[in-house]
């Protein structure tokens, strides 16, 4: 084979490998494009989504404030009735005195008669008597106990008694069981 066959077979092999490296590049690179596009798409439409959503929140916050400020209004109108009917229809008493007038002074009895000052509350229970020993201490609510003592030599048998018996078959080592 001469040279310059070499080089046009090693030219024409090059050419293929780099057209296949070309072709594979391409192929990842619309892959990754096309995701990207979908992303994007699946992206607006989740903004818009979004948006909706915002829209249908502000609507009803809107129609909700509308209702409440209807439902005053005819609370308003019903009290107004109320109290119209009550002049109206009821007999006056104490110097034609309406009862409405009444009520408002009688309300206003009752705030009155309240105190103005209130104790607050306490933040420590109270003690029986003034030598007790507060919630707070850490011995509240506990009994002493006395120890009687015993002679030390009784001690020292009753150990060596309870060490001497061998332990009963219901009372088993739970080592050895």
């Amino acid at each position: 084979m001469e040279p310059n066959q070499l080089l046009l077979i090693c030219s024409i092999l090059s050419l293929f490998v780099g057209a296949a490296i070309g072709a594979l590049i391409t192929l990842r690179m619309s892959d990754a494009q096309d995701k990207n596009k979908e992303l994007e798409k699946h992206l607006h439409q989740k903004q818009d989504e979004l948006k909706q959503y915002q829209h249908e929140v502000t609507e009803h916050f809107v129609e909700t404030s509308t209702m409440l400020n209807q439902l005053a209004e005819t609370y308003r109108d019903l009290h107004n009735h109320l109290a119209t009917g009550a002049n109206g229809l009821t007999t006056p008493v104490n110097n034609n005195e309406p009862i409405i007038k009444r009520l408002n002074d009688k309300v206003s009895i009752e705030e009155s008669s309240e105190p103005d000052t209130v104790q607050p509350p306490l933040d420590y229970a109270p003690r029986a008597t003034p030598f007790d020993k507060g919630a707070l201490n850490e011995d509240y609510g506990l009994e002493k106990v006395k120890l009687t003592e015993e002679p030390i030599e009784n001690i020292a048998d009753a150990i060596a008694a309870n060490a001497a018996t061998p332990p009963s078959d219901t009372q088993k080592d739970p080592q050895n069981a």
